[in-house]
């Protein structure tokens, strides 16, 4: 584990004193702590402090920080904690990471290959709050650019994904064109021979 995310993780835990806004939140939320810590650790309501980029970090509590949830993303082992994924309360699409390092909550799922048994699609959800209240199965995109990376390794491992909706369906379509739009191709100029 990333020397930043066992510092955050254990800053994380220690500001964790009170349970209360994480039990409101998830209860709230219709979200079971028990059914999702085996693929998110234990989710937190504290302080956080939203950056540029996407990116959060713990405050110091100052006047810039929002009441958030905080989950642990983890690697295609499902084990190995690569980023904290956060959102402000009040707002479960605004998400960010510690480190801009996650490409989604729910790879191990997305990169097993026993997902897409039987041509069943990956859920995908549109946020990481709707896949905790899906008790984590599926996957939620969280930096887009990596995800779309992530989605072509699906493709060529012959899955597919299984949007909310439409309109999530157009999202997610855009963030693999941003991906394949950065690539350019080049030809050479075709010579000309003297006649």
């Amino acid at each position: 584990m990333n020397a930043r995310i066992s510092g955050a993780l254990a800053e994380v835990y220690d500001l964790y004193r009170d349970r209360m806004p994480t039990v409101d939140y998830f209860t709230a939320h219709d979200i079971d702590i028990n059914a999702i810590a085996g693929f998110c650790g234990s989710p937190t309501v504290l302080s956080i402090t939203l950056l540029p980029n996407m990116l959060f970090d713990l405050p110091d509590h100052g006047a810039d920080s929002v009441e958030g949830v905080v989950i642990e993303a983890r690697g295609e082992d499902g084990e190995t904690v690569i980023d904290l994924v956060a959102w402000p309360v009040a707002d479960p699409s605004d998400v960010r990471t510690l480190l801009g390092q996650s490409p989604m909550v729910g790879l191990s799922a997305a990169l097993d290959n026993s997902t897409y048994v039987l041509g069943r699609p990956l859920i995908m959800h549109r946020t990481p709050l709707a896949w905790l209240q899906a008790d984590c199965e599926g996957a939620a995109v969280v930096v887009p650019q990596l995800a779309a990376r992530v989605f072509l390794e699906i493709a060529d491992i012959g899955g597919r994904l299984g949007a909310e909706d439409f309109d999530h369906a157009r999202e997610l379509r855009r963030h693999l064109d941003a991906m394949t739009k950065r690539v350019e191709i080049v030809a050479p100029k075709p010579i000309r021979r003297a006649a």
